[in-house]
């Protein structure tokens, strides 16, 4: 079926010349973010071999409190940073990769009777400008679970850190 709309050629050339140039540069976008985003490292953590990704799920970010309201805090940003705060010291800036296979596949325990999942944070401390046993962390790496209760109605962090869902 042909509709007149009274365009002219030129005007259809322009139109469909600015759709082309939008989906090409929607398509670089993606390309350029999910190549960055996925990129995947290999970490050497107490001699065991690891693989982590930067492309953090959003629904595993948030701030998660101690016993559901208190210190000490984990936040986890979809970017890969966050914070990190161990029992009695100030809260250690940090860098979050998920923990993947070599291959860039998160690796992900998923329960056998819910949508539960459990998946492992790897993460590099920062400095916390504390010194001493508080600022010791500074530069290590450690991996955290973190369990996606979907029937509790929250993310945990360790098992005792919490966020509501």
């Amino acid at each position: 079926m042909y509709c007149d709309l009274g365009l002219s050629e030129v005007t259809l050339i322009k139109i469909n010349s600015n759709v082309m140039k939008a989906s090409i540069t929607l398509f670089v976008f993606i390309v350029f973010t999910s190549f960055f985003s996925a990129q995947v490292e290999k970490f050497i953590i107490a001699d065991n071999t690891y693989y982590g990704t930067k492309a953090i799920p959003a629904e595993i970010a948030g701030k998660y409190f101690y016993e559901k309201n208190k210190e000490p805090i984990v936040e986890i940003n979809i970017d890969g940073t966050g914070y990190f705060q161990v029992h009695d010291v100030k809260a250690y800036p940090v860098e979050y990769w998920i923990e993947t296979d070599a291959a860039g596949n998160i690796q992900q325990r998923k329960s056998e009777t819910n949508n539960n999942y459990q998946v492992v944070l790897i993460l590099k401390y920062g400095s916390n400008g504390e010194s001493g046993w508080k600022g010791a962390n500074a530069g290590k790496y450690d991996r955290i679970d973190v369990t996606m209760a979907f029937d509790q109605g929250y993310a945990i962090v360790m098992g005792e850190r919490f966020r509501k869902l």
